[in-house]
């Protein structure tokens, strides 16, 4: 993962030359080479892999007897790591966090923020536990369970977007048609709006011109505020903002565009009592109580 053995052992608080050490001893006794050295950043060789394959598979079942120990003796301490993308941690972290540790005070939480796509990668390579996670992406020996429901909206400076591109003007709806014709802010790939802004332009078969990627959904809703395009952005970032933007916004459809804010975790893992907790913890934050109430239009 680090590419060089240097930032490797920094990673893992030891010395270079102790782990350059450690890793030819193990390849001795492997009577193999796990890495191919002649490459910058250095690779894996396919004995390599599939020690890191096997590795990986060890480590899982390690934490899922932790757990199961754990839920037998009633021992409520540990450590759960969690991954948020950059945006979202700073306003469901708060949200979530403090209703957690109301009755698993032992429990360190661990964070990790990072776009959609590194962040499932974490989780497949067993990095995180859970990821919280909107979208529409599917990933083979990973389970997303929904636990709340937001609308995609498309938010643009007041007077912005002529009427003869909605399909309602009352109501708000945007004629998806005419999105080609104005500049789109939009996410860096990697996020997962970006990746449902693509699907959805595939299914309707709309090209956007996209003028400006950002690393934020509020940072699209700030410049669309300013006139420089049409920004495509869940609606809590649209109900965050409203106070400090002079901006409107509109239905994508007339049938709402909606995705599930998820919570995954690994198919084979074993869900303890924490864990289950955690998840019912996040429906009620989330879900039930409805920390936002969603935008609403002047």
């Amino acid at each position: 993962e680090c590419g060089s053995m240097t930032k490797a052992a920094a990673k893992l608080f030891i010395t270079q030359p102790a782990l350059s050490n450690y890793i030819s001893k193990l390849e001795e006794e492997l009577g193999t080479k796990l890495f191919d050295r002649s490459v910058t950043p250095m690779k894996l060789t396919f004995a390599g892999e599939k020690y890191l394959e096997h590795a990986r598979t060890v480590m899982l079942q390690i934490g899922n007897m932790e757990r199961e120990i754990r839920d037998i003796t009633n021992h409520q301490t540990g450590r759960l790591r969690l991954g948020f993308p950059n945006e979202r941690i700073i306003y469901m972290l708060p949200a979530l966090l403090p209703v957690f540790h109301e009755k698993y005070p032992g429990v360190r939480i661990k964070t990790n923020n990072a776009p959609g796509v590194r962040l499932l990668d974490f989780l497949t390579a067993g990095d995180v536990d859970f990821v919280f996670l909107p979208g529409w992406e599917k990933r083979k020996g990973i389970v997303s369970h929904p636990i709340s429901q937001e609308e995609l909206i498309l938010v643009a400076k007041k007077g912005y977007i002529p009427d003869e591109c909605l399909l309602d003007s009352k109501k708000r709806i945007f004629n998806w048609n005419h999105i080609s014709d104005f500049p789109l802010l939009t996410l860096k790939k990697g996020h997962a709006l970006r990746s449902s802004l693509d699907l959805l332009c595939e299914r309707t078969e709309k090209t956007p011109n996209i003028y400006m990627e950002t690393h934020s959904n509020m940072l699209s809703c700030r410049l669309a505020a300013q006139g420089l395009g049409v920004a495509l952005v869940p609606e809590i970032s649209m109900e965050i903002l409203k106070k400090d933007l002079d901006a409107e916004w509109y239905h994508l459809l007339e049938c709402p565009v909606t995705w599930d804010v998820n919570i995954y975790y690994r198919e084979n893992a074993y869900l303890g009592t924490m864990e289950r907790d955690l998840i019912q913890m996040a429906e009620d934050v989330f879900g039930k109580r409805k920390l936002w109430k969603g935008v609403r239009n002047p």
